[in-house]
């Protein structure tokens, strides 16, 4: 294992600076407030992860978005719950590539050979990085906030990988009694460890991580496997 460059970032869209636009009455229409939410929780999940929760304050989100603090309060009642929808949609966005995978034809190896190479190179981008690394972080500080993140938002990955383990089920290729708790464990198997290792500097070599995926999808397959 070596430390090596950090992988490209994907870039974060800028803020949108049209006008504020407004409705009948001088309130601002629905597409608008929505924008500006939008807006909201793009700068707030930007500050968070570069200042942590305890780093962060409501008035430098409401500035870096460019809203009232108002507007943040009459939609989360504290900036723990912002926290959580911040981070989320953070996480949402950056997934896609994830959702969008098709699941080839062909044996099951292979297929989630190519699935975990994947979920493993956004697993170790500098974004996920942070997002772990701040969570690691605030754990211990807001252990409530930190569990009701977990809690409402694994899903947004395991939900993901158990679509594709669902597709090799029903093709009878595995057995899965739990699709959701198969799913974590394939993230474990295939890229727990590179992102904690990631997670301080240190990413392994080409040849290394593809050893460790290989096996990871043996093991894997070997506690799935369908029993005639």
């Amino acid at each position: 294992m070596v430390k090596q460059g950090k992988p490209e970032t994907m870039p974060i869209p800028p803020l949108e600076t049209t006008p504020f636009r407004r409705g009948p009455g001088g309130r601002p229409t629905r597409e608008e407030a929505e924008r500006r939410h939008q807006a909201l929780l793009a700068a707030a999940g930007r500050l968070f992860l570069d200042g942590g929760l305890s780093g962060t304050s409501i008035d430098a989100i409401a500035a870096e978005a460019g809203v009232a603090k108002r507007f943040i309060y009459a939609r989360y009642a504290d900036k723990g719950e912002l926290f959580v929808a911040a981070i989320g949609r953070f996480i949402e966005g950056r997934v896609s590539p994830l959702s969008n995978f098709g699941v080839p034809a062909g044996p099951a190896e292979i297929g989630l050979l190519d699935f975990a190479r994947l979920l493993l190179d956004l697993a170790l981008r500098p974004e996920p990085l942070m997002v772990y690394r701040t969570l690691v972080i605030e754990a211990a500080r807001f252990p409530k906030l930190t569990r009701q993140f977990i809690e409402g938002n694994r899903w947004r990955i395991t939900g993901v990988i158990a679509r594709v383990l669902e597709t090799y089920a029903a093709r009878g290729e595995i057995a899965l009694d739990d699709p959701q708790l198969m799913a974590e464990q394939f993230f474990i198997l295939v890229a727990g460890a590179g992102q904690r290792l990631a997670s301080i500097g240190i990413f392994e070599e080409p040849a290394a991580a593809e050893r460790r995926l290989i096996a990871g999808i043996r093991l894997f397959l070997h506690g799935c496997r369908v029993v005639n």
